[in-house]
């Protein structure tokens, strides 16, 4: 202290002054940032406490429509179900397309069919007759069926309402092509519409006597159309995942429940050479296609085959090994005696000792000759 107060007996009293003015400009600029990074701080605060004001009154008006969404989402989750083969969903198809193609369209019931009525003649658009469908490429957990329909030359506002009804079906349709046609000197237009609907697999629609409460096989429960042993009488449609239905040699198979997510079967090979096969009775002389979504961290091979036959239909599928989930489809067909035993789909040959495959999905659909 006694240093500095020399120095400062030392300066000239306009040293003095500039001293003070440099202390007063740099004591100003600190406080100018202190007020400063106070208020950016009020301010980011103050948008947060706006932000978060705003997701609550979101997740309250969420809240409160939630009964009126859950009941729409039973009307539409009642129009799907994994065990319908590729005729139901036609038949439903086309019943809902006549359905919407009259004047005044009947209501459906709780199981997504037309009520009955008094036949009427007057239609909105004349559909003479409907194309052959053909079951699209889906992906993980829905099918697409596809099937496409003429209507004769007609004004352009009943096409319009037409199209504005395929959108609005609750069977999930979709317009995926659209062509119009009109002949020279005329208001009335000829359309060639293409239509896809939306299959949710795993889902069953609701039955009569629990209409609009819990959809049954939504949530994990089983599928009261599955079968014993998990098999369907047609053999199709989303396979449950369950270690009990498959045959193992030199492995062994476990269901994993994942919190917060849907559980997947893990197959844990014992020995070397070690096969796992499913074992399902499917009609025989026809094609079938497979999709499987599966991860391995070892070296395996996938393909389909009678059961307890070592000769696979298609040629087999290698594995990526990675660890990473992906996507499989093979395509095959079941001889004219299929019907007479099991056909393993899938069989999984794990080459190495330790290898581990988990399985997430299988879904079996019937191909359209």
């Amino acid at each position: 202290m006694k240093s500095a107060g020399n120095f400062w007996g030392r300066l000239s009293l306009r040293e003095r002054r500039l001293a003070i003015l440099t202390g007063a400009v740099i004591g100003g600029f600190l406080l100018f940032s202190v007020v400063r990074t106070a208020t950016s701080s009020l301010r980011e605060m103050d948008n947060e406490i706006g932000r978060l004001q705003d997701d609550i009154i979101n997740c309250a008006n969420q809240m409160a429509r939630r009964e009126a969404v859950e009941e729409q989402y039973a009307k539409v989750a009642a129009q799907h179900s994994s065990a319908w083969s590729e005729p139901e969903i036609h038949d439903r198809l086309r019943q809902e397309i006549y359905r919407l193609a009259k004047r005044v369209p009947p209501a459906l019931d709780a199981r997504g069919v037309a009520v009955d009525s008094p036949e009427v003649a007057d239609n909105l658009v004349e559909i003479p007759s409907l194309g052959k469908g053909e079951m699209a490429e889906g992906g993980a957990g829905y099918r697409q069926y596809r099937i496409p329909l003429r209507i004769p030359a007609v004004g352009i506002a009943p096409i319009i309402n037409f199209l504005e009804r395929l959108q609005q079906s609750p069977q999930s349709l979709r317009v995926d092509k659209l062509e119009l046609y009109r002949m020279p000197e005329s208001d009335q237009v000829a359309a060639s519409v293409v239509i896809t609907r939306t299959i949710a697999d795993g889902t069953a629609g609701t039955s009569e006597a629990s209409a609009g409460g819990r959809i049954a096989g939504a949530d994990g429960e089983q599928n009261p159309s599955a079968g014993t042993d998990g098999e369907r009488s047609a053999g199709t449609g989303r396979i449950p995942l369950s270690a009990s239905d498959w045959s193992m040699e030199g492995c062994r198979a476990e269901l994993v429940e994942v919190a917060g997510a849907k559980p997947y079967l893990e197959i844990r090979a014992d020995t070397a050479n070690a096969t796992a096969e499913l074992g399902r009775r499917m009609p025989g002389a026809a094609a079938y296609e497979a999709i499987l979504e599966i991860s391995s961290n070892g070296k395996a091979e996938l393909g389909m085959a009678m059961a307890g036959d070592k000769k696979v239909f298609p040629d087999s599928v290698s594995l990526k090994g990675d660890g990473a989930k992906y996507r499989y489809q093979v395509q095959f067909g079941v001889p004219g005696d299929g019907a007479k035993g099991k056909v393993a789909c899938p069989r999984l040959l794990l080459a190495e000792k330790g290898t581990v495959v988990q399985i997430h999905n299988i879904l079996l659909r019937k191909m359209v000759e």
